[in-house]
C-alpha cells in the first residue's frame, strides 16, 4: 500500500495496453489542446491577417511560437535524457525514453500561457524551467512535485515580464489599435480597485466578448467556449474528473459573487467576469486535474479544489498579483500530498469520530481562509469592516 500510494502517477485501473493506458490518455490530453491551439492562431494570426494588419509570415507566428514550445520541451528532454542516461545515446533507445516522457505537453502549455511577444529565447527559458528544473530533474514523468509548465510560467513573470513588455506584451497588432484597451488586459484594470461594469467590462464590449475570447490575455487562455468543448471532450474520455473544474469554476464564482456584493455590485456580472478573464477555466480544464501534481483521492481531490478557488480569490483581489490561479495553483501542488492522506484517513474512517481532527483542520482552514479572502477583497475596494482591517497588507 505504501508503494502504490507513493509511487509514480497517473495511476491507471486497466493496465497499459493499445486501447488504454497513460499514452491515450495524452493522446486524448493533446486532442481537447487541439482547439485551443488552433482558436489562439485564428484570434492572433488569421483574423489580423485578414483585417490587413499583418504578412503571411507574422500570421504564422502565433503558431509558430506554440510549436516551438512543444518541440523546444522535447528536444531538451532528449538531451538531458543523451547527457544522463547512457543507454539513451542510441536512438531506438533514446526515443522509447521521449516517447514514454510526453515533453511536448509542458511546452505547448507554457506557451499557451505567455503573451503573443514573448521572445522565442524566454519561452525556451521557460521550457528548460518546466522540463529541466520542474520535471528531469524530480525524476521525470511521474515524479515532478509542481506543473512544470507553471514553474515555467512562475519563473518568467517573476523575472522577465520587463522584456516581453517592451517586445509588445499582450496584445496584438489589431488589440494595440483599438483605444479603449489602452495597452491593458481585463485583470489589469483591477488594479484600479473600482467594481465597475463601465470599468471592467464595457473597454472590451461586453460579456459575449470576455466568454468567446476576443480579448486581450495570454494567447490560450481567452476562449471559455472553447475550452468548454476541450472539458467535455476530456471528460467523455475519462482523461480527467468531470466534478474537478466544475467545482473549482463554482466555488471562484459563488466566492466573486460574495466579493461583489461586498463591494456594492450585486449583480452576477462581476463573477461571470471573474471566470471568463485571466486562466480561470484554462487552468480549470487543463491544470488543476494534472494527475501527478494534485490528489489521488476523489475527496482529496474536492478539498484541494476547494482551496484553490480561496488561493485565487486571495490572490488576485488582495495580494498583488492580478492573475492568482497559476500561483495558487503551485502552492497547493506543495500541500497536495497532505491533503490527500487527511482526506484518505477521513474517506477510510468514513467520517466517524476519528477522523473529525482531519475534518475540522481541513475544512476549518479553508473557512477561516475564505471569510478572510472574500471580507478583506471588499475591504480593498473601500468597505471599511473594522474586524479585518488590521493596519496593514497582506
Amino acid at each position: 500500500m505504501a508503494r502504490f500510494s507513493g509511487g509514480k502517477a497517473p495511476f491507471l485501473r486497466i493496465s497499459d495496453n493499445k486501447k488504454h493506458g497513460t499514452g491515450i490518455i495524452m493522446r486524448d490530453f493533446l486532442i481537447g489542446l487541439l482547439p485551443v491551439i488552433l482558436f489562439t492562431w485564428y484570434k492572433n494570426g488569421i483574423l489580423v491577417y485578414t483585417q490587413g494588419n499583418i504578412t503571411f509570415m507574422e500570421m504564422l507566428y502565433p503558431l509558430i511560437f506554440i510549436l516551438v514550445g512543444g518541440i523546444g520541451s522535447v528536444l531538451m528532454e532528449a538531451i538531458f535524457f543523451y547527457i544522463t542516461d547512457p543507454k539513451a545515446r542510441q536512438l531506438k533507445p533514446l526515443m522509447k525514453k521521449i516517447k514514454t516522457s510526453y515533453g511536448l505537453i509542458p511546452g505547448l502549455i507554457l506557451a499557451l500561457m505567455l503573451p503573443l511577444y514573448t521572445p522565442i529565447w524566454v519561452l525556451l527559458f521557460g521550457c528548460f524551467i518546466a522540463n529541466i528544473i520542474g520535471k528531469m530533474i524530480f525524476g521525470g514523468f511521474g515524479f515532478n512535485v509542481f506543473n512544470p509548465a507553471l514553474l515555467g510560467y512562475a519563473v518568467i513573470k517573476a523575472t522577465l515580464m520587463g522584456v516581453i513588455n517592451e517586445a509588445g506584451g499582450y496584445l496584438n497588432i489589431s488589440e494595440a489599435l483599438i483605444d479603449s484597451y489602452a495597452g491593458a488586459t481585463p485583470l489589469s484594470l483591477l488594479s484600479n480597485n473600482v467594481i465597475s461594469f463601465e470599468a471592467l467590462v464595457s473597454p472590451y464590449g461586453g460579456l459575449w466578448e470576455l466568454f468567446t475570447g476576443f480579448y486581450p490575455s495570454g494567447l490560450g487562455e481567452t476562449s471559455v467556449l472553447i475550452m468548454l468543448g476541450s472539458y467535455i471532450w476530456l471528460s467523455a474520455r475519462k482523461v480527467i474528473r468531470w466534478q474537478t473544474p466544475l467545482i473549482y469554476v463554482a466555488a471562484v464564482f459563488g466566492l466573486s459573487w460574495m466579493v461583489g456584493i461586498i463591494s456594492g455590485e450585486s449583480g452576477i456580472w462581476f463573477p461571470l467576469y471573474t471566470i471568463f478573464t485571466g486562466g480561470v477555466m484554462f487552468g480549470a480544464v487543463f491544470m488543476i486535474t494534472e494527475p501527478v501534481t494534485s490528489p489521488k483521492n476523489p475527496f482529496g481531490k474536492t478539498v484541494f479544489v476547494l482551496y484553490l478557488a480561496v488561493l485565487t480569490i486571495l490572490f488576485r483581489y488582495v495580494g498583488n498579483l492580478p492573475e492568482g490561479v497559476g500561483t495558487s495553483i503551485i502552492v497547493m501542488n506543495i500541500f497536495a500530498i497532505p491533503v490527500d492522506t487527511y482526506a484518505s484517513i477521513i474517506r477510510a474512517q468514513r467520517w466517524r469520530k476519528p477522523a473529525l481532527k482531519y475534518i475540522l483542520i481541513l475544512f476549518g482552514i479553508l473557512l477561516v481562509l475564505g471569510l478572510y479572502a472574500v471580507l478583506k477583497a471588499g475591504n480593498s475596494y473601500n468597505l471599511f469592516i473594522p474586524l479585518f482591517n488590521l493596519g496593514g497588507g497582506f
